[in-house]
Order: C-alpha cells, then sequence, then structure tokens
C-alpha cells in the first residue's frame, strides 16, 4: 500500500507536466499582408535572389564627347567673329579634350536582337558647344570669348559582361532627366540580359522612411546600395530625396521598394543625381599628358577648371509616376521599333 501512495503522486506531477509544456505549432507561418504604402520597416526576409533577377536587367553605359578647343588668350573675340571666320585663325592656343560620362541603364524591352534601355539622360549627353567668357572691371558681361569648345563626334558604348556594343539615344528629355536608348547585341550572345521583370510602382505610396533598395555601376562596380525616402515635403513631380550614397556610375540604377515585407519588390524610381557643389581649381594644360607633379615642377601655361565635389548622403531620385509619363509621350517611336511595353505593361494616361 506504501508503495502505490508513492506512485500516484508521480503521475499526478507527470499529467500536470504534459499539460503545461507547449506544444508545436501545427499553424502555417504568418503571409505578410500586402499594405498600400511602402514599407519603412528594416527588411526580415532574404532578398539576395529578387536582386539579382533586377541585375540581369542592368547594363553599365559610358558616353564620350570629343571636343576641339580653343583659347584666346587676351584678345576680345566675340561669338559673331566665330560664326563669321574660324576659330583656328582667332585663337592663340587649340587643343582636343575628351569629356566621359558613365551610368547604368535599365532593360525595359526586347525585340529580336533589340533592346529598349532607360537612362538618366544626363549620363549620355553632352552639349554641342561650351563657352567661357571673359570677366573683369568694365568688361561687357556675356561678350568677349575666353575660351569655346565645340563637339566633334560622341561615342555611347554599353558594357554587358563579356561584350561591348554602341547604343542609339532615341529619345531624351533634359527637364525630366530621361533618355530612351536603343541596343542590338549578338542573337548569339553567350549573355543572357533581359527585360526587367518588376511591377511598375507608384511613388505617391512612397512614405516617410520607406525603405528602397538601388542598383547600379558605381565607379563601374556592379553594386547594390540602400536608403530611405526622405520626408514628403522634399517631393516634386520631378524627383524624391532619398539619403543613399550615390556614386558617379550609379545614376539611371533602378530604385526598388516593397508593400509586403519584401517578400516581393516594385519599381519606384530611377537614381538621378546626388547635389554637388562647384569649385575652380587651377589645372596644367589638358594636352600635357607626361607630366608628373611630383618629379618636377610645372612651368607651362595654367587653365582654371571647374570642379564638382560631391554632397554624399543627399540624393535625388525620378520618381517612376515621372517615368511613366515619359515612356507614354514617347509611345509612338517606341511602338514604331517594334516594341510592346506600353501594351505588355497596361500603361495608360
Amino acid at each position: 500500500m506504501a508503495r502505490l501512495k508513492f506512485i500516484i503522486p508521480i503521475l499526478i506531477l507527470a499529467l500536470l507536466w504534459s499539460c503545461s509544456s507547449p506544444k508545436p505549432s501545427t499553424q502555417n507561418p504568418k503571409i505578410p499582408k500586402k499594405t498600400e504604402n511602402y514599407t519603412s520597416a528594416f527588411p526580415q526576409s532574404d532578398v539576395s535572389e529578387l536582386l539579382k533577377d533586377v541585375q540581369q536587367s542592368v547594363v553599365r553605359v559610358v558616353a564620350t564627347g570629343y571636343y576641339d578647343s580653343y583659347s584666346f588668350g587676351d584678345g576680345l573675340v566675340t561669338m559673331d567673329e566665330i560664326q563669321s571666320q574660324s576659330p583656328e585663325q582667332l585663337a592663340n592656343i587649340t587643343y582636343t579634350v575628351e569629356e566621359s560620362t558613365a551610368g547604368t541603364a535599365i532593360i525595359l524591352d526586347q525585340y529580336n536582337s533589340h533592346y529598349l534601355l532607360i537612362t538618366a539622360e544626363h549620363v549620355v549627353a553632352f552639349p554641342d558647344t561650351a563657352t567661357a567668357y571673359r570677366e573683369g572691371n568694365g568688361m561687357p558681361e556675356n561678350t568677349f570669348l575666353k575660351s569655346i569648345s565645340i563637339k566633334r563626334r560622341q561615342t555611347n558604348l554599353a558594357y554587358t559582361g563579356q561584350e561591348i556594343k554602341s547604343f542609339e539615344v532615341i529619345a531624351s528629355n533634359n527637364q525630366q532627366d530621361l533618355a530612351l536608348l536603343d541596343l542590338e547585341l549578338e542573337e548569339n550572345s553567350n549573355l543572357d540580359p533581359y527585360p526587367l521583370s518588376l511591377s511598375f510602382g507608384d511613388t505617391d505610396y512612397l512614405q516617410l522612411g520607406s525603405f528602397l533598395y538601388m542598383l547600379g555601376f558605381p565607379k563601374g562596380y556592379a553594386m547594390v546600395t540602400r536608403g530611405l525616402a526622405s520626408s514628403s515635403e522634399s517631393w516634386n513631380d520631378r524627383f524624391f530625396v532619398t539619403d543613399a550614397v550615390f556614386n558617379p556610375g550609379i545614376s539611371g540604377g533602378p530604385i526598388m521598394a516593397s508593400r509586403d515585407n519584401f517578400q516581393s519588390l516594385e519599381w519606384v524610381g530611377m537614381v538621378s543625381s546626388a547635389t554637388a557643389s562647384r569649385e575652380n581649381v587651377l589645372v596644367p594644360r589638358p594636352s600635357t599628358e607626361k607630366y608628373s607633379n611630383i618629379l618636377r615642377p610645372y612651368n607651362d601655361s595654367v587653365f582654371v577648371e571647374e570642379k564638382t565635389r560631391i554632397n554624399y548622403g543627399i540624393a535625388q531620385a525620378v520618381p517612376i509616376n515621372q517615368i511613366k509619363e515619359f515612356l507614354l509621350e514617347h509611345e509612338e517611336l517606341i511602338s514604331r521599333r517594334g516594341y510592346r511595353l506600353i501594351r505588355k505593361r497596361n500603361l495608360s494616361r
């Protein structure tokens, strides 16, 4: 009997323990609900595969403008004289200079071996003429030329991994900072670039602190970066602001956000530019390629050149709503070249 009394309390304790022990859940994990606004939460899931898919739809582009430049020294040369005479006859110094810009382009559509791309207009645009006027006491403003540079030609190249191909700029808008490109690749290419598969988003639903991803080629490197959308007070119809760190070369890259905790991404904008300040610096003669300021003093002519200093962390982006308007404005041109982008994306005015 004593033994039975000892066993009963043990059984009762075991029963109570089994009732209080947590049981494994048989319910499925909660699927994030899609919201109207883009999330400001830090991603809590792996987005690497989503970003890899987008990366297949971006290419690096480089444009170069070739200029003949003329400096007029102390001569009082006007634009009328340049138009009536050869600048070589008026200049005391003549030299050539190249201006290059690099950026990122997004593949939007494909037709046979042709690809329709979009990028920032400033990546592929060079002025036909650049002028600098003499300044000083008693000198009339914008009258006498200090120097003039005239563009002779321009080259446009797209780098798609192992292949380098020239592209054509088929449409551009300086105010919107947008340009459409047409790129032809070999049909037997080992590469497999394809149009961007992301849905077109809606910038109106970006909110303060919305988490953003960007892809592009800063300094020529394929990279991904991130940032937050700034206060809506900084937005307008042409751009919105983010704190992402932009480097030269990422302009034209896609910006993405999510409404379902990063189970999927939407295209919400394009990298445009970082804010910058300009300053004048003294430089050697542009054609003096072998000069080294480490080995010997420089005794030739000195030139003033304008340099741009980037203010990192204050960057502008073109909203997707502006991009959609730009594409619709060029709907006829896009269709005439065989692309079905407007129809496939169901874009409407």
